[in-house]
Order: C-alpha cells, then structure tokens, then sequence
C-alpha cells in the first residue's frame, strides 16, 4: 500500500475524526510510538494518555489497515487510530521505539467473532461482506460486546434474514434501531421475544391494524407470524448498546443493510417496501419504484403517530397491492410463530 495523508484519512468514519486525527498526528501527544514488520506487513503501535488520565493502547496494520485501540470510543476507526496512522504518512522516523508485548500480540484485547449470515443470503451478499468496511464491522461489534451490553444477544443480529430468504420476501418493513431495553430485541425490526409487552411504537402499530382490519390487539409484541410469511422486518442498525439509542449507528450496519434493500429491489418478484418516518424514507431512492410499490407514512413513535400514522391504512394497502400482483395476501393476525 502507497500510505499517503489522504489514504490515511480516507478510513475516517466523519469530518470530525480527520480533524481529531490531524490533532493526533503530532508525536509529542504520544507517550511512545513504534513500527516492526509482522506477517501482516508493517504494523505502527502508539500509547496515548487520554482526556480522562487513563493510557490506551493503539495498533495499526499498515499495508491492509486494520485498527485496533483499547480507548472507550464507538467510531471505528478511533481517532487514535487514524491519528497514528497519519502521523505514520507524514514522517516515518518518528516511529522508533521498539514494540511492546501488547502490540506483538495481534489478539491481545479482543477475538473477533465473525458476523455469521443465514445461509439463503451468504451467496447473494457475498461480495459485501468481504468488503474493508464489513470487517471493521465485525471488530467494532465484538468490541462493544467486550466491553458493553449489546442487544439483541449474540447469533440473533439476522434473525430477520434467517426467517425470511430473499426469493421469500413479500413485504419489507424498514426500521431503525433494535430497542435497547432488557429482553425486547430478538433481531426483527419492530418485534420483541415471545411474552414481552408491546414497546410504544409497536402498540401504535397494533392500534392502526385493529382500526384498519379489526385485528384485536395482542398482549404480547412477538412479529414471527408476520415474518413466516414473508414479512422481512429489517433495521437499518442491527445492534444497540443497552441503554443508548443509535450508539451503533454510522459503523457500518447501514451499508449492509442497504445493500440488502438492492437486493430485494432487484429481485424478480414484485415487493411492497414499507417506508414509515423520514429515516426509512431516505432509502427509497435504493428501490426501484416501477417494479415495487412504496407506502410511506409517518412513523408510528408516539412523537408522531397522531400527525398522519393513526388512519394510514398500511396493512389493507398492503394486502391491496400483492393481490394486485397476484401474491398472497398477509394474515396480520397472525402473530406468533405457528
């Protein structure tokens, strides 16, 4: 790799993580900093004391960068990280010191555990995970289950993939961010595990079906009904640090998971996108609008369910346009997995 200032600078996740980096890129704001050759290529190591008096450790692969940092940070790369690899562009003398044992072990803080696709998509969106950014993914999540609670729990971040396989998708009902309360997350977007109360949005959901086709509303919040029957309730975010709303978002889920929308949309069966609230509408220039159909609303959030969500119609619209196309209609009370 031909390291450059701006090749540095092309792996930072925003604006704000260049200038951080072009602060960081000055040897005297490192304690130490070095370089050694490994099988991976050149790898520049540095130790920095942080706002808060604690030292962080931060290892940089060169030749394919790959980023690795023990500071608190949720962008990936840190801006430690491309600070230092930065500083690596603009002078390579200043990396002298000989390695640490820290920075020798290339597992030392955290194993990264692969993320795992359902096996009817691992073909279809294959070449997107093998990208840089997918892997950066991988290390971001398993570091942020190193150090955090993170929802939903482990081997259920594609739980709507596993249900719902591309040739099965009927209807795609986008989200934004799994729920970040205990118990509820399981993986569909909207949905909560089996017993657990309706979240607000989702009661106003439940409300909008019982005045648009009678359905009585549950008692309890679990969608694997809907899904079984080709319901793909994706977010775009498909972690959560417990407690913290969007604490997962810009790290790369939502490059995923618009490649997912790609594919859906280029698929050869007609399919209804369910776009509610201005976040999921942003992606419906990914759709190709002559072969599916769009409905958009509001979001059901209580913020905003009263300004047009409440009396939308959606599940009758819906039901109306794949029976238009010849597909089977959806029996939305039909909640649970039979």
């Amino acid at each position: 790799m031909n390291l450059t200032p701006d090749s540095a600078l092309s792996h930072a996740p925003d604006d704000a993580s260049k200038g951080n980096a072009r602060t960081l890129a000055n040897p005297a704001k490192w304690k130490s900093i070095g370089a050694f050759d490994s099988d991976e290529g050149e790898v520049v190591w540095g130790e920095i004391t942080g706002s808060g008096g604690g030292v962080y450790h931060t290892r940089v692969e060169v030749d394919e960068p790959a980023f690795r940092c023990t500071c608190p940070s949720r962008k990936l790369p840190c801006k430690h990280s491309l600070g230092l690899l930065l500083l690596r562009a603009k002078d390579p003398s200043d990396f002298r010191a000989p390695p640490p044992e820290w920075a020798l072990d290339e597992a030392a803080d955290i194993d990264v555990q692969g993320l795992e696709i359902p096996v009817a998509w691992r073909s279809i969106l294959k070449d997107e995970t093998s990208k840089f950014y997918f892997k950066e993914l991988e290390a971001f999540v398993s570091q942020e289950r190193h150090k955090h609670t993170v929802y939903p729990p482990v081997g259920q971040e594609f739980v709507a993939l596993d249900v719902v396989a591309p040739a099965e998708v009927k209807v795609f009902i986008l989200g934004q961010d799994p729920y970040h309360g205990p118990g509820q997350a399981h993986g569909m977007a909207f949905s909560v595990r089996p017993g657990v109360a309706p979240p607000p949005s989702l009661g106003n959901i439940f409300r909008e079906l019982r005045d648009d086709l009678g359905v009585p509303m549950p008692h309890n919040g679990t969608l694997m009904g809907w899904a079984n029957q080709g319901v793909l309730l994706l977010n775009a975010v498909l972690t959560v640090r417990r407690g913290e709303a969007n604490s997962h978002k810009s790290q790369g889920w939502e490059k995923f998971t618009d490649a997912i929308i790609k594919v859906v949309s280029a698929g050869d069966e007609p399919v209804v996108f369910v776009l509610w609230g201005n976040y999921a509408q942003k992606k419906e220039k990914l759709i190709d609008a002559d072969k599916h159909t769009i409905l958009k609303s509001v979001h059901p959030s209580p913020l905003s369910a009263h300004n047009g969500f409440f009396g939308s119609k959606p599940f009758s619209q819906i039901n109306d346009a794949l029976e238009k196309e010849g597909r089977e209609p959806i029996d939305w009370a039909s909640f649970e997995d039979e």
